[in-house]
């Protein structure tokens, strides 16, 4: 029996000798390959550190290329470089301009029209009828004086009957004239004096603080449109979803008493 021990002693001695032996070997083998990969100049490290690669984040585009236009013309007050520059990055944003592939194509009054040193609302009617746009709509931002003339020229050519709406918001152009050449007018509102005059506004040479909101709407709502909505009373409905959520009235002209059935003042 004591013979029988002394044998598994022994056998277990040798084979701990030979366990350690192995563990030391493999333990040298994989030092030396880890400091080879250190030392290494031609080795490439291949391991991802996810706390270093930086997030990709892209907010989706607002609009997509397309062949139709909405010419958007800068008038009175809209033309001020910085208000343009804040209008068309907003523009740019929702619709994507024309140099782009966009919905917008903008232009600049009186810049766009000039002959010498003088701009001229009339020349209007050859931007409009650039054969290279195909319109889906006209947005006149603050029109100037004889824009009316141009769109007239305009309605001749569509033998009264342009095939796109044409919104006005808040034009310096005469009154019936606009009104006759546009599908709907929006103005802000007015404030009379004592003597009934209407008094002047201090805003002037601004625009109204809603207003880019206004012209959002506005071109979203042209998008819905299928061509020039009619000239009836069904136009207030028009108004209403373009500008949902805005008070306005119908525009009455201040020597006649009459209700334009197309020209909308906001409360």
């Amino acid at each position: 029996m004591k013979r029988k021990h002394t044998a598994i002693r022994r056998f277990l001695t040798k084979t701990g000798v030979a366990v350690c032996v192995l563990a030391a070997f493999s333990a040298g083998f994989t030092g030396c390959k880890k400091n080879q990969k250190d030392n290494d100049p031609n080795s490439v490290d291949l391991t991802l550190n996810q706390a270093d690669s930086p997030a990709i984040q892209s907010a989706p585009q607002k609009w997509h290329v397309t062949n139709k236009r909405v010419m958007v013309l800068f008038g009175y007050d809209f033309n001020n470089p910085e208000i343009k520059e804040s209008l068309l990055s907003l523009l740019r944003e929702n619709f994507g301009l024309d140099e782009d592939g966009g919905l917008i194509y903008p232009v600049t009054y009186p810049e766009d029209f000039k002959h010498g040193v003088k701009g001229y609302a009339s020349d209007f009617t050859a931007a409009l009828q650039t054969e290279e746009l195909d319109l889906c709509g006209v947005v006149l931002l603050g029109a100037p004086e004889n824009t009316h003339i141009a769109l007239a020229r305009n309605q001749d050519k569509w033998e009264q009957e342009v095939p796109y709406p044409v919104i006005a918001l808040f034009p310096q152009d005469d009154v019936l004239g606009i009104e006759s050449t546009c599908d709907i007018v929006v103005d802000k509102g007015q404030t009379a004096g004592l003597t009934g005059e209407i008094a002047p506004e201090e805003t002037d040479g601004q625009i109204l603080q809603n207003a880019p909101e206004i012209i959002v709407e506005t071109i979203k709502y042209i998008q819905l449109l299928d061509g020039a909505p009619e000239r009836s009373k069904a136009l207030q409905k028009h108004m209403q979803q373009m500008l949902e959520g805005y008070q306005f009235h119908h525009y009455t002209d201040p020597e006649t008493g009459l209700m334009s059935i197309n020209h909308f003042v906001l409360n």
